[in-house]
Order: C-alpha cells, then sequence, then structure tokens
C-alpha cells in the first residue's frame, strides 16, 4: 500500500488531525504551504464548484446574487408579457411573448402599430425590480439596458426615470444605458467587456469629433458566468478542482483543518482582505491611475478575491475630483450627505470604511451576513435582524439594553441597529439602512442636513427635541442644533421640515418613514402626516411620489385595522406616480377631500406640524418650505 493511498484510507476511517498532521506526504505538504495566485487559474463556473459542495451550492443558488443576470428564459423573466398596452412617459409600449421569445413593442400611437421592437435577451435583478437587455442589431454584441422595468412588488411595469433618481420632464430614452461597459462588472463573474474600438474613437476625439461612447463604442464582451457566482468571493476554481480531484488532498484539508491556497474563504481573511471581497461591488471606485480604465474596458475587471482591492482601485468619496469633469461638476458630491455619509446603495463598503467598529474593531461584513444561510432578503440569519448582531462584541451593552438605550426593552429604541444603523440610504425604489454604523448626534445630523436616528423614529418631534433628549441621556457635552441644513425652522417637527424643504434625498427618506409602522406611535397618532404626504403626491421627483404613495396606504391600512381608515386606496391604488399631472392632481383632490372630511376626528396635532385647527395644513407656510427646495436638478443614479 502507498503512503497517498494509507493516508487515505486512515483519513477516511477519522484518525485524528495530529496523525494526519504526521503522515502528510512532502509533496502535499509543499502544495499547501505554496501561496497560490489565483489570476493564473481558468475559471470553473459554479457548476463545477457543485460536485464537490453540493449544500454550499445549493444554499447559494437560493439567493439573489445568483439570478442576477440571467439569459431570458421562461424560468428567468418575471415581467407580463401580456400583450397589454402601457403607456410610460407617453410612449405606448406593448410586452409580449410571440413563439418562445419576449418582445417590447414601441406602438406609433396613432396606428397602434409596431414602430420598433427590441428583443429582451437578458434579465437584471429579481428580487425588486428585474431589468431587461436587448441588441441592436447595427452594434455588434453590445447589450443595451431599456427603459421600461417590471416591479416585482407592485406587479407592474415603471419607467426607470422613477427610479433612478431624476425629476419630471427627462425624456424617455436616458437609461437606455450600454450594459457591457458598466452593468456587467458587478453583476457577474470574471466580467471582460472587451472593448474593440476604444483607440479608433480616440483618435476620432482627437480630430474634433462628437463621440457619444454608448452608442460608438464597440465590445465583444465574455463572462466567465452570469450573475454573481462562487468564484466571485473563492476565485477563479479550475486549479482548485484539479488539484483535489485528489481523493487523499480531500481528506487531508478536511481532517486538518487546513487551508487550501487554491480557494479563498472570506472568513479566513484578514479583515481588510475579507471585506474588500464585498466591496469590489458594494463600493463605488475608481481606478488607481485614470488610464487604467482602458484595461479593465478591453481584458476586463483585474481584481480577484482575497487581493489587496486598494492596489487596483480607489473608493469614490464626496470630495473625489470627477474624470473628464469639473471639479464642481457634483456628480459624486450628490451621491454622499453633507457629513461625507454614503446615501445610495452599492456604497455598503464605503460605510463600513468610516465605521469605528471596523476601524478600530474586528467587524467585517461576513459578522452580520451570510452567502449560505439566512434569509435571502439581505443574506442575514434571524439573530442578525435583532440586537444579537451586535451584542458578542458589546457584551456589557447588552446586559443592559434598557439602560444604554434609554428606552424601554424590547422597543424599537432599544435596538442597536435603529440608532447606529438608522434608514437613510436611496436605492431600487427603497430606503435601506445606512452601512456607517455611528453614535447618533441629532445636532450634527440635522445642520448636515442628514436625517437623524432620532427623529426618524420620533416622527412628531424636532430636531431640537431630539438635541435635548440625547443631553439628557449622555450629558452636557452633547450638542443642541443651531440651524437645519435645508434652511427650514428648527422649531418645525423634523420629518415634515425634511418632507417639503429638504432635498431630494431628504423627501423621499422622510416620505418613506412616514409610512414605518414601528415608531412606538399608534396610527392615529401618525395621522397628522396625512396631509403632508397629499402635499408630497404633487413633488417634482417621481421617486418621492411613488414614497409618499406607498406610506399614504400603509398609514391608511393601519387606522384601517384601527377602525379609522379613510379608504384612500380607492385613489392610491390606481395613482400613476409618473402619469399625466392632471390625472394625479384629480386623484390627489379626492385623497384631500377624504382627509378634509374626516380630519376633525384625529387627535389634535403636536406642534410644529404645520395644520391648523381644523388638522389642515397650512399651505402659506408649507408654499415657502417648498421654496426652500432651490431650483438645482439633482440626478443620481442607484
Amino acid at each position: 500500500m502507498t503512503r497517498a493511498v494509507l493516508l487515505g484510507a486512515l483519513l477516511a476511517g477519522g484518525v485524528a488531525a495530529a496523525a494526519a498532521a504526521w503522515l502528510v506526504p512532502p509533496a502535499y505538504e509543499a502544495d499547501l504551504a505554496t501561496p497560490f495566485r489565483h489570476r493564473e487559474s481558468a475559471w470553473a463556473t459554479s457548476e463545477a464548484c457543485g460536485s464537490c459542495h453540493p449544500d454550499h451550492h445549493a444554499s447559494w443558488a437560493r439567493t439573489f446574487h445568483r439570478t442576477m443576470t440571467q439569459e431570458a428564459t421562461e424560468r428567468s423573466v418575471q415581467g407580463a408579457f401580456d400583450g397589454r398596452e402601457r403607456t410610460l412617459l407617453g410612449v405606448t409600449v406593448r410586452p409580449v411573448r410571440r413563439e418562445g421569445r419576449f418582445l417590447l413593442e414601441y406602438l406609433d400611437p396613432g396606428t397602434k402599430q409596431p414602430v420598433k421592437t427590441l428583443p429582451v435577451l437578458r434579465t437584471v435583478g429579481s428580487r425588486r425590480y428585474q431589468q431587461y437587455l436587448t441588441q441592436d442589431p447595427d452594434a455588434g454584441d453590445n447589450y443595451y439596458r431599456v427603459p421600461v422595468l417590471w416591479h416585482m412588488g407592485e406587479r407592474r411595469w415603471i419607467h426607470l426615470n422613477g427610479a433612478f433618481f431624476d425629476p419630471d420632464g427627462q425624456p424617455f430614452d436616458r437609461h437606455l444605458t450600454m450594459w457591457n461597459q458598466n452593468c456587467i462588472f458587478c453583476h457577474n463573474t470574471g466580467p471582460v467587456p472587451g472593448a474593440r474600438n476604444l483607440g479608433e474613437l480616440r483618435e476620432r476625439q482627437r480630430r474634433g469629433e462628437r463621440i457619444d461612447h454608448e452608442f460608438d463604442g464597440r465590445y465583444s464582451s465574455s463572462v466567465a458566468e452570469l450573475g454573481i457566482a462562487c468564484e466571485a468571493c473563492h476565485g477563479p476554481g479550475a486549479e482548485h478542482a484539479r488539484r483535489n480531484r485528489d481523493p487523499a488532498r480531500r481528506y487531508l484539508l478536511h481532517v486538518s483543518g487546513r487551508a487550501d491556497p487554491t480557494s479563498v474563504n472570506p472568513s479566513r481573511l484578514s479583515k481588510e482582505r475579507s471585506v474588500e471581497v464585498c466591496g469590489q461591488c458594494h463600493g463605488q471606485r475608481m481606478p488607481r491611475e485614470e488610464g487604467e480604465i482602458i484595461d479593465w474596458l478591453e481584458r476586463g475587471w483585474p481584481f480577484r478575491a482575497g487581493e489587496d482591492l486598494t492596489s487596483f482601485i480607489r473608493p469614490i468619496w464626496r470630495d473625489t475630483p470627477p474624470p473628464g469633469r469639473s471639479p464642481d461638476d457634483g456628480i459624486f458630491r450628490l451621491r454622499f450627505w453633507n457629513d461625507g455619509t454614503p446615501r445610495l446603495t452599492a456604497y455598503e463598503y464605503h460605510g463600513l470604511l468610516q465605521s469605528a467598529c471596523y476601524t478600530k474593531g474586528p467587524l467585517t461584513c461576513i459578522h452580520c451576513h451570510t452567502m449560505h444561510g439566512g434569509d435571502v432578503q439581505g443574506q442575514l440569519p434571524p439573530e442578525n435582524r435583532t440586537n444579537q448582531a451586535c451584542a458578542s462584541c458589546h457584551e456589557a451593552i447588552a446586559r443592559d439594553v434598557a439602560g444604554h438605550s434609554h428606552h424601554r426593552a424590547g422597543g424599537p429604541g432599544a435596538q442597536c441597529l435603529e440608532c447606529h444603523m438608522p434608514r437613510a440610504v436611496y436605492g431600487v425604489l427603497e430606503i435601506h439602512r445606512s452601512h456607517r454604523i455611528a453614535n447618533p448626534d441629532p445636532a450634527a445630523e440635522t445642520e448636515a442636513a442628514r436625517p437623524d436616528a432620532c427623529t426618524s423614529c420620533h416622527l412628531d418631534r424636532t430636531a431640537v427635541w431630539a438635541g435635548e433628549a440625547m443631553r439628557r441621556f449622555w450629558g452636557p457635552e452633547q450638542g443642541l442644533p443651531e440651524r437645519r441644513g435645508d434652511g427650514a425652522p428648527l422649531e418645525l417637527v423634523a420629518s415634515i421640515a425634511a418632507l417639503h424643504a429638504g432635498d431630494p434625498l431628504q423627501r423621499a427618506v422622510a416620505a418613506r418613514l412616514a409610512g414605518r409602522r414601528d415608531t412606538g406611535l399608534p396610527p392615529a397618532g401618525r395621522a397628522f402626516l396625512i396631509p403632508h404626504l397629499w402635499v408630497a403626491l404633487h413633488d417634482a421627483y417621481p421617486t418621492i411620489r411613488w414614497f409618499a404613495r406607498r406610506s399614504l396606504l400603509e398609514l391608511d391600512e393601519e387606522l384601517e385595522g384601527a377602525g379609522r381608515g379613510l379608504a384612500l386606496a380607492d385613489e392610491l391604488e390606481d395613482f400613476d406616480y409618473l402619469g399625466p399631472a392632471e390625472e394625479r392632481q384629480a386623484r390627489g383632490r379626492r385623497i384631500f377631500q377624504k382627509w378634509k372630511a374626516a380630519a376633525a376626528g384625529f387627535p389634535p396635532p403636536p406642534e410644529g406640524t404645520l395644520l391648523d385647527e381644523a388638522r389642515l395644513p397650512r399651505m402659506d407656510v408649507i408654499r415657502r418650505l417648498l421654496d426652500l427646495q432651490g431650483t438645482k436638478v439633482i440626478q443620481i443614479g442607484e
């Protein structure tokens, strides 16, 4: 019996790890002790991984990472390609299925005959909404994202102008974007854009020609695998699969607990390298040198899991100069709150880099999230939606959460995440938790025009009240706000001031949080928000109208459960937040009349809510707040 076969037999019989170590042949020892360069391995795809790791493959396969990009098939397409016409921003589109294909027909408004038919070839997203990719026959292998999408929760078609933060008045094709040079990087594994004519385009630019990179570029793109698969986090796996066809090697690794250098395990990495596995996509970045973007577009994304991400990229921050634009352009600045905190999704890495739990402590992404368990809605184990997520590091606080938080144990105010990771981030038509883990500071956050944790829950209170509460809890060194960064008076209830005077993202957060049910206020105690959400239904940003409608529906549903509903769903279910202004205004008038008829039956509103004795909005003051919004157009992707 050879030494290798003996090793396999002994390990299969359950010999102790110490004995396994004693029996390790020199060839295996050299193999396991030699660092492995993953970029020198080929990709293997998740199918190869599943043959040896069926449990991990199955737990990954249920995630939304797997279905981030898919070929358009009967199984993957979720939109209603039912042949019904939809008019979005004045353009009539008919989604149809024909001979096993999914098509979007653009119709002539007069004849209702197709003037353009786009084949749907790939899907992007599968949780909140699904986008679709098509190809232009004249543009080779280029894929383009069409400007209409299917919203799963609402079961309806909507336009991207109402999801990518834009004001009214944008052209229908504003978000017809090339997939090959943008989306491909983070929504797939092993992306290679394969740009073919960048040199030609640069030469044309030097000659003074006007270049549209969105449509003049030519790509022949490839990916190791559509979607976010095993090798995005564990590194290219072909060499790993080849070496582990040797059963003795597999048994040795299993019994000894040794790390396999041919595969990256984020839990074995340093905290810096571990968070960078996630940060490669959950963080917005630029190449370290501007010219390197050419190499990315031609040869592909250079980073491999386990490497030093910062050797390839620079994270984008609020003060990062945008390449090829004026430093005052604002394209990056607008993606952050005034104090530098990210306010868009896909900046979770940035938030963690700003958090003492990471910079001074051991926290990494996988302390809370897991790809192979928990709820796929966030990849969180159930306990990590509770204070247990923080208890392992903050044991003393965990023993007396009520004493630390100054809120009732078990209530929303005693939940760590509500105070230290408040909802203040926009993306995919939702408001998410900030990943900048910080202590509440109502004074600083109010002055920076950033939503603060206290008044995001205490929707009936002012920022000054929040500052005074912090002073009572933590001592006189806690500051009091001296002004609101949005220019509204401090004596106003903070949720209302932000909803009317804030910049578009402030208003979006305020509109969404107005519908939250976990504030400790009964629904009747939040009814004063209804007329203010009615005002927000007329906002110039469709996204804010979306949140106002949603919060009105949720609040009225709660009131209905308490026997005090206004039957607003009759008008709101069919309220088209992207529809013609006249239709929206007509429905808005009917909603207002319902409030006016029922208002007297609700409790007197708190001070600073800008409602008169009849519980009707004081529009003279509210109009002055609306004027504080300014006229600068803010357009930010998510």
